[in-house]
């Protein structure tokens, strides 16, 4: 099947992409009780962008508008995708980056700040992330890698994004959230048991590296050693489906993830690379199951 990798990577490097292939999925989630700190509705509706992803393009708007945003991934393809934000640091361009992706690969990421994005969906799947955008120039990639090893940013799913400052910016707040879901070095807030049907959570990254956060729901019967065991070039099905979460976020980031959680077994997992070691995440400990129930 796939290897799923929502800025994150089973093997040692989160951009090993284009010579190694990606990771599964990570995932975190919540701290703190549910509904605690409602936000109030907000004044006027938050713009909503639809992102389409294919093998192996991205559907997009060119520019959206700064601030607190929507973003609407669908998965129209045959394989999984993601829609990982990346902002150009200051000076940077989209062409000077995807150079910098050529030559240098995983150090290219110190031109950017991780600001989430839709996580790994499995096909025919829709989920949705509200960021709270900077003006500024963006790339938008998709770090998925299939059977053959090839991320699909190699493959055509690596677009700029420009997020342009409106003259009058409309009063807007926070979406209302069920709980707030912290990410840290290298372990998850999240409770045993998570309510089911549509929610927002406040996604923060607490810890000092970047952090994502997936879902995966576990199929039937599988388990998380069945999970930590299966490798995309095996003849059997994944045991797991990828239904979303919130891909890589840089330190002090706080964005927010609506996900639709069916009853069953969850697992959440991080496999963003520690720039020490190179192990990632998952490994130093930042594997969560949970029930949604």
């Amino acid at each position: 099947m796939f290897r799923i990798q929502p800025m994150s990577f089973v093997r040692p490097t989160i951009l090993a992409a284009l010579a190694a292939g990606l990771c599964f999925i990570c995932l975190y989630v919540y701290g703190g009780s549910p509904s605690a700190h409602a936000n109030p509705a907000a004044a006027v509706p938050l713009p909503v962008i639809d992102i389409m992803a294919s093998d192996y393009a991205f559907d997009a708007p060119d520019t959206v508008p700064a601030g607190l945003v929507t973003i609407r991934l669908m998965n129209h393809g045959q394989e999984p995708h993601h829609a990982q934000l990346l902002r150009m640091n200051d000076g940077v361009s989209f062409g000077e980056f995807g150079a910098a992706l050529k030559s240098e690969g995983e150090s290219a990421l110190r031109l950017t700040t991780l600001t989430g994005g839709p996580g790994t969906l499995d096909p025919s799947r829709s989920t949705e992330v509200t960021l709270n955008l900077t003006p500024g120039q963006y790339a938008l990639a998709c770090f998925v890698s299939g059977e053959d090893g090839v991320p699909h940013l190699a493959k055509g799913m690596l677009k700029p994004l420009t997020v342009a400052a409106a003259d009058a910016q409309p009063e807007t707040a926070a979406p209302q959230v069920a709980g707030t879901l912290n990410m840290r070095d290298f372990s998850f807030d999240i409770p045993d048991t998570l309510p089911a049907g549509s929610n927002t959570f406040t996604v923060v990254n607490a810890g000092p590296q970047p952090h994502e956060m997936n879902i995966l729901k576990l199929a039937p019967g599988a388990s998380l050693s069945d999970l930590q065991a299966w490798q995309p070039d095996q003849a059997t099905p994944p045991p797991f489906e990828a239904v979303g979460g919130m891909n890589g976020m840089s330190q002090g980031e706080t964005h927010y993830m609506t996900v639709d959680l069916q009853p069953g077994t969850y697992v959440a997992i991080c496999n963003i690379p520690d720039p020490g070691s190179g192990v990632p995440h998952s490994r130093l400990g930042m594997v969560r199951q949970f029930t949604v129930q």
